[in-house]
């Protein structure tokens, strides 16, 4: 766990510089929708962590006690951004919102290996919405801040992809099959939940139901393959590139 340790600090240092100074410049008819989407995705960003700390503290390895503090940060920093986004908009931030508390109870309900499998469920739908946003917005703050959550994301893939891999080695086959189907039941009921919940911004940025479906299908399955393989690697090919040096 030091090389994501050495991650994730090397990352705090080199984040985007965003000019909040200027005003954002957004389309009439894309306003009110990234509005009302980034304000459900900032509330499930803003968490402060604690159930995780301490199921990391099980470990008993304080490099990745380290590592997940300063992933639970980045969490905040995404949360941050978006508010940032949004207070520039003049448009509140929100409390809570229903999707955000199924997602903490699934995680509480179990020990620091199924929490993290379903911390990954957002994690890969996030990595796929925010790819849209970058793509269609041309604002230098908004592409900034969307390039960077991206970025971030492609790590924290890797790094839970990591540790799971050695977590759930001792896994037999029928084991690893009925969790990946069961992981997969959940998955796409995220998926669903998401492409209704942010159907309008989705259509604004062009990107159909369908598209957004298999995309994030095709994300599953490489974390999936990754993580349940019989002969799993340190660390995917896909996610190794993040790591510095």
């Amino acid at each position: 766990m030091k090389n994501w340790l050495n991650y994730f600090e090397h990352n705090r240092t080199h984040r985007a510089e965003i000019d909040w100074q200027k005003p954002i410049e957004l389309a009439h008819a894309l306003r009110a929708p990234l509005i009302r989407s980034l304000q459900r995705f900032q509330v499930g960003e803003s968490g402060e962590g604690n159930h995780l700390r301490s199921h990391a503290a099980t470990t008993g390895d304080p490099a990745y006690q380290a590592a997940i503090e300063l992933f639970i940060k980045e969490e905040q920093e995404h949360a941050r951004l978006m508010a940032c986004i949004l207070q520039k908009q003049n448009a509140p931030l929100l409390k809570m919102h229903w999707s955000d508390g199924c997602f903490i109870l699934l995680r509480r309900l179990f020990g620091l290996r199924h929490e993290l499998l379903v911390l990954l469920i957002p994690e890969m739908i996030a990595k796929r919405y925010f790819r849209a946003l970058r793509d269609r917005f041309d604002d230098p703050a908004l592409k900034a801040v969307f390039s960077q959550i991206l970025h971030d994301e492609d790590g924290h893939l890797g790094f839970h992809v990591d540790f799971l891999q050695a977590a759930l080695v001792s896994l037999s086959l029928p084991e690893r099959a009925l969790l990946r189907l069961v992981w997969r039941l959940v998955f796409r009921a995220a998926c669903l939940v998401v492409i209704v919940d942010h159907r309008t911004i989705l259509r604004a940025v062009g990107v159909s139901a369908t598209t957004f479906w298999w995309d994030c299908g095709l994300l599953f399955d490489e974390v999936a393959a990754a993580i349940l393989s019989r002969a799993p690697t340190p660390v995917s090919a896909r996610f190794a590139r993040i790591l510095p040096g």
